[in-house]
């Protein structure tokens, strides 16, 4: 009866689906109509649930009759996931398997969450519940905004859920380090058994890296096809979306586009506080909530370097027992944002003024060379004098944030050649801060 029924499906799929999906497939038991098959692998289970049950059903129903049901079971879950002690000891769970470290410090129970990060938090969440469901994952976000510890806390969580599972977590340059290593010692099929056929989840953080390496990315690419079609769970991880990625084969980023993509965006001045009391919270140090308040409030840059900040006022805290508003001040002075940010209307109206153009033009998306020199040459004061970052001028002036990186780099590469343009710049960081008619007198 067994065999019967698998040799039905075998002829119900094509080859390649059944030498892909079916390889590991058996019958564990049949209980009247009730086929229980057991396969190897969690998310070959849940592929062959979500694309075969039809198939599957039809022949269980004409082997045992109309009404006949099944399931399917996960082998590792039934024999291996819990190890029995002769002696009826507690029941003991499995290690779990890491191809990779994992830092066992990121949970989702210590991720903050906030309406700039919830969808890629519950995307997520439930992608570690139900692994393969969304497939593949593609998250971005500047650097330092938690996708680090939210890809971890996601990697923690499905293993503690399921120890059996092999995951790998690594950056592009770790993925790249590692294969031109084996490239080199004529190793190249270990990583490619490796990371195509020995993993269950694969991670890769920094994708941006790969931008212009071509054979790196010809080896990702067979690297995706092999794990997406054996049903693996795929998260890429970037400091912008799959469109923007520069230098990157189409059909790689084609590969990143099929599935679900998630953007943490940036935190509200209220979700950097919440993010900086559970950070004090965690380190059972007591800091007067003035003092948290002001940190997340005037720091500046990203959630990592708040965090870091304030990692730093608890060192001291710790170190003197005691800490007040003016101390902080003085420790954090290269971290905190003040007044700066209000310069900027008056620098982008003094440049405006200087090349002849209006301020409304400048954050227009207006492309004669004058006004788009102006406003490079705005970007690019904002961003050194002022130290505003690339992604409060890109929200400035309604750009992308590679366009501004882009505009930066413009300025100075021309400062180098251009003795007027680098005259009009210095005079430009001379007085910025001053009233916009200073400048022209």
């Amino acid at each position: 009866m067994k065999d019967k029924i698998l040799s039905l499906l075998r002829e119900k799929v094509s080859r390649q689906q059944w030498e892909h999906w079916f390889i590991d497939f058996s019958v564990k038991r049949i209980e009247g109509t009730h086929v229980i098959f057991e396969v190897g692998n969690l998310f070959i289970k849940g592929y062959l649930e979500k694309k075969f049950d039809k198939i599957i059903r039809k022949a269980v129903s004409e082997v045992l009759g109309q009404g006949a049901t099944y399931e399917i079971v996960y082998a590792e879950i039934l024999q291996n996931d819990m190890t029995v002690h002769d002696n009826n000891q507690a029941l003991v769970k499995k290690r779990p398997v890491l191809i990779t470290p994992l830092n066992p410090k990121y949970t989702f129970d210590n991720f903050v969450v906030d309406e700039f990060n919830q969808f890629a938090y519950n995307l997520l969440l439930e992608a570690a519940k139900k692994p393969g469901t969304y497939n593949p994952i593609f998250i971005y976000s500047e650097a330092g905004m938690g996708k680090t510890h939210l890809v971890q806390a996601f990697g923690n969580y499905l293993l503690t859920e399921n120890p059996d599972l092999r995951f790998a977590y690594l950056t592009s340059e770790q993925f790249m380090n590692e294969l031109i290593n084996k490239i080199k010692s004529g190793t190249v099929e270990e990583f490619r058994e490796k990371y195509r056929r020995k993993i269950d989840v694969l991670v890769i953080d920094d994708i941006q890296f790969l931008a212009g390496k071509k054979g790196i990315q010809i080896e990702l690419f067979h690297t995706f096809n092999a794990l997406y079609e054996s049903g693996k769970q795929i998260i890429v991880c970037s400091d912008r979306p799959p469109k923007e990625l520069k230098d990157f084969q189409e059909r790689v980023i084609s590969r990143f586009q099929m599935g679900v993509i998630a953007q943490i965006k940036t935190p509200s001045k209220e979700a950097l506080k919440k993010i900086a009391f559970k950070v004090v919270e965690d380190e059972k140090v007591k800091i007067p909530p003035e003092i948290i308040n002001f940190i997340a409030t005037h720091i500046k840059g990203s959630i990592r370097v708040l965090k870091g900040a304030i990692v730093k006022v608890i060192a001291y805290k710790s170190m003197y027992d005691y800490v007040d508003l003016e101390i902080v001040k003085n420790l954090l002075r290269d971290n905190l944002e003040m007044e700066n940010h209000n310069h900027a209307p008056d620098v982008i109206e003094l440049i405006a003024k200087q090349f002849g153009v209006s301020k409304e033009d400048l954050l227009s998306s207006k492309k004669d060379r004058k006004t788009s020199l102006a406003r490079q040459i705005s970007m690019y004061v904002l961003n050194k004098k002022y130290e505003l970052s690339v992604r409060k001028i890109a929200e400035m002036f309604g750009k992308t944030h590679p366009a501004v990186v882009s505009a930066i780099k413009n300025v100075e590469e021309m400062i180098k050649t251009d003795k007027f343009l680098a005259n009009l710049v210095r005079l430009a960081f001379e007085s910025s801060d001053q009233h916009a008619g200073k400048l022209m007198s």
